[in-house]
């Protein structure tokens, strides 16, 4: 635990190390933003109501899926996936701490950073100025939180399954663009899935993406009905299960893989 404190705190503090940094970070996030609501202002000017959604509706679906966007847990795969490439996973492996647990620390400590420079004071201003849609009842707050907190889970096991594919793959550059494509159209990150052509929708629901964010979010937004939700609560620990459980096969694999080609 003093470990898994000590390395969330350092990579916390990293962050705020080059001021350059910050900055274009945090004016890349503005100009995307402000590009964001510009095309859904457009949109709405022509139409009030679209699908059933207003303008404030996709304002609160575009601040609160930018908000929650940190959650996806993708760093400690790509730290995974970097020591495998170098080399240095080896050394990981005999040393005595949980390397899981390490990568976990440090990702965490970095999106923590992220969303306190660079997130949460942009979307912060968003909500003041277009105002802040609240869910129906403590409940429904409750609920929303627990989606929120099985979404996590679910991306820190899809990406750090996906971060033990430089295992088995001499060339993995290319992955990255394939999760950022996935999470884009079926997760919901930028266009919501209720504009989704029918078929898009169905094959969503097949796929662990929708249910990182944009379940909680819809919910949020009074889109899913509380009975609904029991449902997608329930997916989201199926899909905890299957992902688990595939991270641990392919780690016992992979540590066997290592012993081969270590002698």
């Amino acid at each position: 635990m003093i470990l898994f404190i000590a390395l969330l705190r350092l990579s916390f503090l990293k962050t705020f190390q080059y001021r350059g940094y910050v900055f274009i970070n945090l004016m890349s996030t503005c100009i995307q933003v402000f590009v964001q609501i510009s095309l859904w202002l457009a949109l709405f000017t022509a139409n009030s109501v679209v699908q059933e959604t207003t303008l404030n509706d996709m304002i609160n679906y575009l601040a609160l899926t930018g908000l929650l966007a940190l959650t996806k847990l993708e760093g400690p795969g790509q730290l995974l996936s970097q020591r495998i490439i170098n080399g240095s996973i080896a050394i990981d492996l005999i040393r005595p701490y949980k390397l899981k647990s390490c990568l976990l620390s440090q990702s965490i400590g970095e999106n923590l950073a992220r969303f306190l420079l660079f997130v949460f004071p942009v979307y912060t201003v968003v909500l003041a100025v277009f105002g802040l849609q609240l869910p129906a009842s403590p409940l429904h707050t409750l609920v929303f939180f627990h989606a929120v907190l099985n979404g996590v889970i679910i991306s820190f096991y899809y990406f750090y399954l996906v971060g033990m594919l430089p295992f088995w793959l001499q060339s993995t550059w290319y992955v990255r663009f394939v999760n950022y494509a996935a999470f884009t159209l079926f997760g919901g990150a930028f266009v919501p899935i209720w504009f989704y052509p029918e078929v898009l929708v169905k094959i969503s629901y097949f796929l662990p993406f929708r249910y990182v964010t944009y379940e909680a979010v819809t919910f949020y937004l009074g889109r899913t009905s509380l009975v609904a939700m029991m449902g997608v609560l329930a997916t989201q620990l199926v899909w905890i299960g299957i992902l688990a459980a595939l991270e641990a096969f392919v780690w016992k694999a992979a540590q066997k893989k290592i012993m081969i080609f270590g002698g």
